[in-house]
């Protein structure tokens, strides 16, 4: 319990600093401090001194500030380089225009130079510290977004980038994926030899016409992937077991707060499915969501 409460509190403190102001960290606040020739790590580290003070941490005064800095802090904080994401085939393959339809839109958005971001999953450690995976990158990064009434709903970004690799990784044979947004795992799975076909149900209708009209024809792999306008569970239920997949990935929802009921719900349906593989976005962050809220309810 003494862990989940240090959980909670690093957590809330990332959480403020990220909804407030993530771009605290300037360039020219960084090379006020950073000595001139010096590497990566010395970078990185003098990065994270600034960024636990702005976190309103003092390891210096407090023991457990001490804990937060060395064991959630400094394990999670990376600096990243560019060039290894803008390598990555959709980047490379698929132009994002502006374009509108409905309520959803496609756009561009970045990263201001040392803006702090989530890179990744929680990094979730044996002794059940949960580790917002954190990176910045030293110079501006651009991504292709949707927007639903202005509000980002998916973005190809180092997090969702990182976070769906395990479900391209271990897509295989008949793929059904419910989510459609920028067409990301679509993409990259049905560029694998082993994937016949991918399925993406999908229940909007806009998101699906700006996605067949501006980026379908640009994959190669586009007779793999057949778009289907329906809501998930109404799918999971009366359609998918007419062909039962090898392989689904599930991504519908925004993040863990809309998440976790709608994983909850999602996991029933393996067991009418016991040759498919399930894979779940962000998985590790919504188990940790649902142990938090187990344990709140023992704590009353």
């Amino acid at each position: 319990m003494e862990i989940q409460r240090l959980n909670r509190r690093f957590g809330w403190l990332v959480a403020d600093y990220l909804n407030g102001n993530p771009a605290a960290v300037t360039p020219e606040l960084m090379a006020e401090f950073v000595p001139e020739g010096a590497d990566a790590a010395t970078e990185e580290a003098v990065y994270g001194a600034l960024l636990e003070g702005m976190l309103g941490l003092d390891p210096e005064a407090s023991d457990e500030d001490r804990f937060l800095v060395e064991n959630y802090l400094r394990p999670g904080l990376k600096r990243m380089d560019v060039r290894p994401w803008l390598e990555n085939p959709y980047y490379r393959t698929i132009h994002i225009p502006d374009a509108v339809q409905g309520g959803w839109s496609l756009a561009w958005q970045g990263y201001a130079p040392y803006e702090l971001f989530l890179r990744d999953d929680l990094i979730l450690t044996s002794d059940l510290r949960q580790i917002p995976a954190l990176g910045y990158f030293p110079e501006p990064f651009s991504y292709p977004s949707v927007l639903q009434d202005g509000r980002e709903w998916m973005s190809i970004k180092p997090s969702e980038i990182a976070s769906s690799q395990a479900a391209v990784d271990g897509a295989f044979g008949r793929v059904v994926t419910f989510g459609l947004g920028l067409g990301y795992f679509a993409f990259m799975a049905a560029r694998k030899e082993s994937v016949a076909s991918v399925t993406v149900v999908e229940r909007d209708p806009a998101v699906i016409s700006l996605f067949s009209e501006h980026i379908l024809p640009q994959i190669p792999e586009r007779s793999k992937i057949t778009v289907i306008e329906s809501d998930a569970f109404n799918y999971l239920e009366h359609r998918m077991a007419s062909c039962p997949p090898d392989f689904v990935f599930m991504d519908i929802w925004h993040d863990i707060s809309d998440g976790a009921p709608l994983y909850v719900r999602a996991r029933q349906y393996e067991a009418l499915f016991p040759a498919t593989r399930f894979c779940y976005w962000i998985e590790r962050s919504l188990k940790c969501a649902l142990l938090s809220e187990l344990q709140n309810r023992l704590e009353k």
